[in-house]
Order: C-alpha cells, then sequence, then structure tokens
C-alpha cells in the first residue's frame, strides 16, 4: 500500500504516539511514582497500629497486596470517598485524581517496578501522640472502654467534663482517641446536666484519615456555661482485647471580635418512619424550610446499616430545584462531613429535601436482621435518617430564635390591628403565640412550623355574642376545630379551649381540649402570666 504526505506523517505521529505511552507505562516505578500518592492518600490508616487492614509503608508491605489495590482503587472503593455528585467542589475530596488512578493501574498492570532507591520520597510524619493542632485551651478527657477482642462493633455514648464558667467561641476541635487500632469514628456534641441528648448539633467529628476539624474563618460554634461533652464512639474491634480512652482537644477564639457568624449545625430529620422487614428500596424523606436567608457550609448525612443512598435538593422561592450532594453508594463504616469549597448561597424560604433510601433485605450483606420492620432508634441495629448541614445566617452573627421569630410576628401584627391582636399561650406564658381575633371577619392563629417558618391558620365563622364567640380553626391535616372563648372588655384579657375530636376509629382514644389565655399583644407580659394545663375529657363529661 502507498501512503502519502499527511497520511505518512498521521502513521508516524501515531507510531511516535504509541512507544512513548508505551515507554511511560513501562518507566513507571514504585519509588518515583507510587510512593508520593501512597503516602498522601492512604498511609494516614494503613500503618501499624491504624485502622487500614494493612500496612502500606513501604514496597516490602505493598507488593503483596497489588491485585487487591488495583481491584480498590479501580472500584473507587479506596480511598473511601462516597460523594457522588455536588453542586460545588469539595475541600476535603480524599478520592484519586483521575491521573493517580491511572499511574496506579497502569504500573500494577505492568509489573510492579519497584525503581532506584534514590527517588524515594521521605517517609510522611504522623502526630500520632501530640496534637495536630497544637496544644488545646481545654482537654475533655473521656472514660475508659473496654474492647473484647473478636467482638461486634460497639457503640457508646461518652460523657466528658467541660464547665465553662461562661459561653465561648469555639474556633477548632481535635478528636483524640487513644487506640487508634479500634476507635472508628467519634462524633462529639455538648450535653445539659447529665442529659445525654446532644443540645445543638455537631460540635466535632472524628474519622479513621480525617484531619481535626478547623471552622471556616469568621465563623465559630458556642460552648455553653455549665455544659459538657459526649463523645458519641464507634468502636471496631481487633481480634484482642483492647482499650481506649478517648480526648477531645477545644480551641477558643483568641480575640471574640473575629467571629463574625455562629455555625450552625442544622439537623434535617425524619424519625417517625418505619421499614418494612425484606425492604430493599424503601425511601424516607425530610425537609427544612430556611426562614433567613444564609449559606451552606458543609453536608453530614447520616443513617446506620441499612441506609443505601442519599442525597440533598434545594427547591428554591423561584421555583427551580438542584441536587447540591448525592451519595449513591452510603456506607455507615465512614461518617463524612462534607466541607464545601465554596459556600452554597440560600435566598429565604428555599426548602430543602433530603430523600434517602434504605436496603432492609437479605441481599443487604450489612443488614444486622433483614426480618424485622426497623424503625428509628440509637442503636446501630436500629436506623436514623438525618441529613446534618453547616449553616451561617445572612443577617446577624447566628440565626433567630423562636422567641425572636415570635415577637416579630406579634410586632408586626399588632401593628395592624392594636385592638384585634392577642398574645396567648397554650401552657408556658415564655412561649405566646399570635391570635388575631376581630370582631368581624376572618381571624387567624399565627404559628411557628419546626423551621421557623410562619404560619397562618385561618379562623373562620366567628360569631360574638356580646364578649362570647365561637369560630372555626382550620389545621388543615389535622381538622376543622371549634374555638370557643370569652373576651373581658374591661381588661382585654381573652379565654377560650379548642376541641379535638377522639379518632372514631379508636375506642380508647379521648376528645383533646386544649385551654388558652392571654391578652392584647400591647400589654402582654409574660412574668405576670401563669401557665396553662392541657387535659383530656370526652364531650359528654
Amino acid at each position: 500500500m502507498k501512503m502519502h504526505g499527511n497520511a505518512l506523517f498521521a502513521a508516524a505521529f501515531t507510531a511516535t504516539l504509541g512507544l512513548n505511552t508505551a515507554a511511560s507505562a513501562e518507566s513507571l516505578t514504585y519509588t518515583k511514582d507510587i510512593a508520593p500518592i501512597i503516602n498522601e492518600n492512604c498511609v494516614a490508616c494503613h500503618r501499624p497500629g491504624q485502622a487500614g487492614p494493612m500496612s502500606l509503608t513501604s514496597y516490602k508491605e505493598i507488593r503483596p497486596w497489588a491485585k487487591s489495590i488495583r481491584k480498590q482503587v479501580s472500584e473507587k472503593k479506596m480511598p473511601p470517598w462516597h460523594a457522588s455528585e455536588s453542586k460545588v467542589a469539595l475541600s476535603n475530596d480524599r478520592s484519586l485524581t483521575e491521573e493517580e488512578l491511572t499511574k496506579i493501574i497502569t504500573w500494577i498492570d505492568t509489573g510492579v517496578v519497584r525503581g532506584s532507591r534514590s527517588d524515594l520520597p521521605p517517609s510522611p510524619k504522623f502526630s500520632d501522640d501530640g496534637w495536630i493542632l497544637g496544644e488545646p485551651d481545654l482537654v475533655a478527657v473521656l472514660p475508659e472502654v473496654n474492647i473484647p477482642g473478636g467482638g461486634p462493633d460497639i457503640f457508646k455514648d461518652l460523657g466528658g467534663k467541660v464547665n465553662l464558667k461562661e459561653d465561648r467561641w469555639l474556633t477548632k476541635v481535635e478528636i483524640k482517641p487513644g487506640n487508634t487500632a479500634v476507635a472508628h469514628h467519634v462524633i462529639a456534641f455538648q450535653i445539659r446536666g447529665f442529659n445525654v441528648d446532644p443540645v445543638g448539633g455537631w460540635l466535632g467529628a472524628w474519622g479513621s484519615g480525617t484531619s481535626p476539624m478547623v471552622f471556616p474563618e469568621g465563623t465559630g460554634r458556642v460552648m455553653k456555661k455549665g455544659h459538657s461533652i459526649i463523645g458519641n464512639m464507634h468502636y471496631h474491634p481487633t481480634e484482642k482485647d483492647e482499650k481506649d480512652q478517648t480526648r477531645i482537644g477545644l480551641h477558643f477564639a483568641k480575640d471574640d471580635s473575629k467571629i463574625q457568624k455562629e455555625l450552625t449545625n442544622l439537623w434535617v430529620m425524619n424519625s417517625g418512619f418505619k421499614i418494612p422487614a425484606g425492604d430493599p428500596y424503601h425511601e424516607v424523606r425530610a425537609s427544612h424550610t430556611f426562614a433567613q436567608s444564609g449559606k451552606i457550609m458543609a453536608f453530614q448525612p447520616h443513617m446506620h446499616y441499612r441506609g443505601k443512598d442519599i442525597k440533598y435538593v434545594a427547591n428554591y422561592p423561584d421555583g427551580s430545584s438542584e441536587t447540591l450532594l448525592a451519595i449513591n453508594d452510603y456506607d455507615f463504616g465512614w461518617q463524612t462531613d462534607y466541607n464545601l469549597a465554596e459556600p452554597i448561597m440560600i435566598p429565604e424560604g428555599t426548602i430543602i429535601d433530603v430523600i434517602a433510601h434504605f436496603d432492609n433485605s437479605p441481599e443487604n450483606e450489612s443488614n444486622p436482621d433483614p426480618t424485622r420492620d426497623v424503625t428509628f432508634g440509637n442503636e446501630s441495629y436500629d436506623e436514623m435518617m438525618i441529613g446534618f448541614m453547616d449553616f451561617i445566617v445572612d443577617d446577624g452573627i447566628r440565626p433567630m430564635s423562636r422567641q425572636e421569630f415570635r415577637e416579630i410576628a406579634a410586632v408586626e401584627t399588632s401593628k395592624a390591628h392594636p385592638e384585634d391582636t392577642y398574645s396567648v399561650y397554650f401552657r408556658d406564658p415564655e412561649f405566646p403565640t399570635v391570635l388575631y381575633l376581630p370582631r368581624s371577619g376572618e381571624g387567624a392563629f399565627i404559628l411557628l412550623s419546626s423551621n421557623n417558618v410562619q404560619k397562618n391558620w385561618p379562623i373562620s365563622d366567628l360569631v360574638w355574642s356580646g364578649d362570647e364567640f365561637t369560630a372555626l380553626v382550620d389545621f388543615e391535616k389535622i381538622s376543622r376545630t371549634v374555638f370557643t372563648g370569652t373576651l373581658n372588655s374591661d381588661t382585654a384579657r381573652i379565654e377560650g379551649t379548642m376541641v379535638f375530636p377522639a379518632n372514631e376509629n379508636d375506642e380508647d382514644d379521648e376528645d383533646y381540649v386544649l385551654a388558652l389565655k392571654g391578652t392584647l399583644t400591647v400589654n402582654f407580659d409574660p412574668s405576670k402570666e401563669e401557665g396553662v394545663k392541657p387535659k383530656r375529657k370526652h364531650l359528654t363529661d
């Protein structure tokens, strides 16, 4: 076959390219090309005394595991990183680049060449005994734990004393297990007194191979006066008996004036689900409506052994929506904090849907028991569905409190209708509800959702007879409820009751009578009020 001009050049170029590629593959060595990748991405866990099942600190240690390493990295199971989709780059992404992945696979496929000792990079240094972030301002020491060898995974909530004399801004948290061979992950919360229920969100977290938590510049979390810390511990036993005592190092702001925003940890949670036995793909949802605009800084999705996938979807006020983060292959073994390289802007009124699926079938090898229905619970054989988010508000230092939102609703309604707006309460006068009850027309109960989003429940069929009234309150999914009461025209005090009928399909259920009282918002002073006790009774009583 005769070749001319461009064809001849193309053939020569292709041949040269092939030779260069082959030469490049043949020249890949452990000491020059692979050791830097392993040191950077693997050795933190895969070294003596750490969580990795084998040490990978040298060519001699790596060589027997070459085929296994190829399989794990090609399937992207190692290094462990589970984000499948993200709106923005993730600053702590520990997955390999395509170039690094190609180098490892090619090196293994072309003979696992060792290379010259002179090309070997310095061994990485780890601070196993000291603090990576330097000496903390305060160290909370958790109780020592015995971990029997060869047993199942152990989960414990361990308390550590802090007991500050005043609120302090936290800027960094370093969690230091005493035995990283068995410690799998730790999540730290603050608690009030002897109550083990967390107050607020995460303070910090630790997992195999992760870095200490350093909050974004200008932000911090508040460690409250008198509070303590609880460490939610996950231990993975070795074949021998072990001990662990974990310490939590707290770093406080040196200058409080430099903290501009509180890094609030939001919980988007569903605790009312039931996953049927054997169901391979059960969906559970939760949502959060943002009452204030701000920025999402990080995500921390959390499920247990049946968790299959989870994603965060933003539904914006303009009607558009997008996925912010998706984990298509969730693994309970890795509790990852997904830190955003740049914040995600969240307009007021945005609804975040967290959508998760669970595999409760026998095909799920991690499933503790596929024969039982599963509900929300703290134990690992139960399930959880929580989409944690780190968030800062645009206006102010921290999100407004529920009480602040109530006060705004009361002031705005009272300003428009000063003679018809009442502050009433069902139990505690410190937490009043706004009631708009005009002499004619429709009124409204102005309540707040769990996300502090204002909701106006309409009051219709309002009939006054002197200072007595009857009406209907439309609570949508709950019921249309009869609302009756009296108003003292001289003192402007109001008292009333709402009756929620018993479930007619449940003979043991009773009508629920909810009593309330209060006064005009312009006159309301909670210190002069007394609480109200709810009661149940039959309407025929």
